[in-house]
């Protein structure tokens, strides 16, 4: 069970790591952490890192998984609730505009004269 609400992400961020600089892919975000996407990055279990959300927000962590290009990142001090639902986004924005399925597949007005249906 999960500590902290993870929210999923479509993100641009830099990582730092062994004092480079990196551009990876955010997933998911909580305040206890994050799943990047490093494909060029080496880095194993334990390494030091550092997530930049923005010019602002630096948030210190160390890598506590990885396969393939995943990384799972748990960061050395919470992030604040706040700081992570406004990064994160809410699967109700985007229904509003292109409804779909929990597979992803496109809800339709479905009409009965399309159906076959008579009166």
């Amino acid at each position: 069970m999960r500590s902290y609400n993870r929210f999923k992400t479509d993100l641009e961020v830099t990582c730092k790591l062994a004092g480079k600089k990196h551009k990876v892919g955010l997933y998911n975000l909580s305040s206890g952490g994050c799943m990047i996407e490093a494909a060029t990055v080496e880095a194993g279990e334990g390494d030091a890192v550092e997530i930049s959300l923005n010019s602002k927000i630096k948030v210190p962590g160390h890598i506590v998984w990885r396969v393939d290009k995943n990384v799972g990142v748990k960061f050395d001090i919470p992030l604040h609730q706040k700081v992570v639902h406004h990064f994160g986004y809410r699967d109700e924005q985007f229904d509003r505009d292109d409804p779909r399925d929990r597979f992803g597949i496109p809800l339709i007005d479905i009409r009965t004269e399309a159906a076959g249906a008579f009166d």
